[in-house]
């Protein structure tokens, strides 16, 4: 059996994180995600979770162009100008299907950046999406049934895995003195 990995807050070892990254989240992970708002974003299935709260609510284009706006930033530069007039169109054109709410500032300046696409045009409208979504939509997902009734039963089967885990390492303990005890008890070792 390989030994637990380490504690990531203590060391620089991220295999932890690594391991958690299933489609199943643990107890662990699925608390991480009240700890703040990237928390839940940068877990794939924080996010998924979020998304589907902010669908319930019918109000999700918030996240869907932070989300759109991550993605442009990681897009080969050749494809950057038509992804940005496709964010464009879909939240922030006038009519546009999914439209946003931008104080006139942020929606001025994105205007005037969208003249000259590039991978960072969105980005005052991004920030101000963000901090929307982290004082209004993040804190209403966290307070939500679905975030709570998830939480609780990631606490119910946590507690018997941790049961089950903890008397494994138990018994991998015990065979490990034991073969210790032979070891040393054996008459080959007072040769």
């Amino acid at each position: 059996v390989p030994p637990d990995p380490s504690n990531p807050w203590l060391s620089d070892d991220t295999t932890f994180w690594e391991l958690e990254a299933s489609k199943e989240p643990s107890q662990q992970r699925v608390k991480r995600w009240g700890f703040g708002m990237d928390e839940a974003l940068k877990d794939p299935v924080g996010r998924e979770q979020f998304l589907k709260f902010l669908e319930s609510e019918f109000s999700s284009e918030n996240l869907r162009f932070w989300l759109a706006v991550e993605d442009l930033k990681k897009r080969p530069i050749r494809e950057v100008p038509s992804r940005v007039q496709e964010i464009w169109q879909e939240f922030l054109a006038p009519g546009a299907p999914s439209a946003i709410n931008l104080d006139s500032k942020s929606y001025d300046k994105t205007t005037h950046n969208v003249k000259e696409p590039g991978r960072y045009t969105f980005e005052d409208a991004q920030e101000h999406i963000y901090k929307l979504m982290k004082s209004d939509s993040y804190p209403r997902f966290i307070r939500s049934s679905a975030y709570q009734e998830l939480l609780q039963a990631k606490k119910k089967s946590g507690n018997s895995m941790d049961r089950r885990t903890s008397f494994e390492k138990i018994a991998q303990n015990m065979r490990s003195h034991e073969r210790l005890l032979h070891a040393l008890l054996s008459p080959r070792a007072f040769v």
